[in-house]
C-alpha cells in the first residue's frame, strides 16, 4: 500500500487541530493565510461586498467550531485563507471576454504546439487539445478534450498551469508529464516535478514515476516502475527491456492503432527496440516479428497479434 502523502500546509493544519503544533509552525500557518489574504484581488461585481461575505464567513466558521474541539488559529486568519480561496475560484469560473480558443485535433499522427508562455504541448494521435491564444488573469488554464498528450510546462510561480481533462483539474508551475483521456478513465503521470491532480472530492500530490487514475468517480494513485512508454513524443525513442503490451500503447499513441493479441502472454512478452524518428509502421513490426517471431495482421486502424 502506498503511503499517502501530505502536503506540507496540509500537515501544519493537521498539527493545528490536534493541538501539537510548535508555536513557530504556528505562525507560519498564520503568516500563510495573511498572505493570501493580503495578495488577493476582491471582485465586488462577481462576488459581493467583501465585508459582507467576510462577515458571513466568520459567522459560518464560529459555528461550526462550537461543535468541534478548540481551533486556536485566530478567526481572521481562517476569514482570510477562505476568502482567498473564493478568490481562486472566482478567478478560474470567471470568462475572459475576447479572447480567442484555438482547438487542435490529431487523426492518425502526432502534433505539438508551443503555448505563449512557452509551454510545449505534445498531442498523440487521435487527441483534441484547446488553449486560449494569450493567457490573462492569474492561471494559465488549457483543455485536453479527449486522447493523450504530453506536456513540458513553463516555470513561472505567479501562474499556476491549469489542465481540464473530464472530471480532473491538473495543477503545476512548472514540470513534465502526461495525461490521457478516454471514455472510461482519466490519468495523470509525472515524468519531472511535482504535480497536483483534483477531482470534485479527492486530491492526489504526484512526484516523478508516480501516476494518478480516475475511474468510477474515484481517484487512485500508484507508483510506476517503468516510464518509457512516456518517451512517445521523442523523434527517437529506446524502448530497453519493455512488456509488449506497452510498446503497443506507445505505438497507439503514434500512429492511432489499437494491437489485439490472440492471447493475453503476448503482451508480458519482454523486447528491446529502438524506434528512430519518422519509421514507418511497417518498419517497426517487422522489427518485432524478426525479434518474437510474432505475426501481425492489419485491419484499418486494429492490428491483430498472433504467434
Amino acid at each position: 500500500m502506498i503511503k499517502k502523502d501530505i502536503h506540507y500546509l496540509e500537515y501544519l493544519i493537521a498539527r493545528e487541530e490536534n493541538q501539537t503544533i510548535s508555536e513557530a509552525e504556528a505562525k507560519l500557518l498564520a503568516d500563510f493565510m495573511q498572505d493570501e489574504y493580503d495578495r488577493s484581488e476582491w471582485d465586488t461585481q462577481q462576488m459581493g461586498a467583501k465585508a459582507a461575505v467576510s462577515a458571513g464567513i466568520y459567522k459560518n466558521i464560529k459555528k461550526r467550531n462550537q461543535l468541534k474541539k478548540p481551533f486556536r488559529i485566530h478567526y481572521k486568519h481562517a476569514v482570510a485563507a477562505t476568502i482567498a480561496l473564493v478568490i481562486g475560484l472566482g478567478v478560474l469560473l470567471k470568462p475572459q471576454p475576447g479572447i480567442k480558443e484555438i482547438s487542435i485535433k490529431t487523426a492518425s499522427k502526432t502534433d505539438s504546439v508551443k503555448l505563449e508562455d512557452g509551454t510545449l504541448v505534445y498531442l498523440a494521435s487521435h487527441s483534441e487539445f484547446k488553449y486560449p491564444e494569450h493567457f490573462d488573469g492569474t492561471l494559465r488554464s488549457v483543455s485536453l478534450v479527449k486522447g493523450n498528450a504530453f506536456f513540458k510546462v513553463a516555470k513561472d510561480k505567479k501562474h499556476p498551469f491549469i489542465v481540464s481533462s473530464g472530471q480532473i483539474k491538473t495543477s503545476v508551475l512548472g514540470t513534465s508529464f502526461h495525461i490521457g483521456l478516454d471514455q472510461n478513465q482519466a490519468s495523470v503521470t509525472v515524468i519531472t516535478g511535482h504535480v497536483k491532480v483534483a477531482s470534485k472530492t479527492q486530491v492526489a500530490f504526484l512526484e516523478p514515476n508516480q501516476s494518478a487514475v480516475f475511474n468510477a468517480g474515484r481517484l487512485k494513485k500508484r507508483e510506476l516502475s517503468n516510464v518509457a512508454l512516456y518517451s512517445w513524443y521523442k523523434k527517437d525513442v529506446a524502448l530497453n527491456d519493455v512488456a509488449l503490451g506497452e510498446v503497443f500503447t506507445l505505438l497507439n499513441f503514434k500512429y492511432g492503432v489499437d494491437f489485439k493479441a490472440e492471447h493475453p502472454e503476448i503482451e508480458n512478452t519482454r523486447i528491446t527496440l529502438f524506434l528512430e524518428a519518422d519509421l514507418p509502421l511497417q518498419n517497426i513490426l517487422n522489427q518485432i516479428n524478426y525479434i518474437t517471431h510474432l505475426k501481425f495482421e492489419s485491419y484499418g486502424e486494429i492490428i491483430k497479434v498472433h504467434h
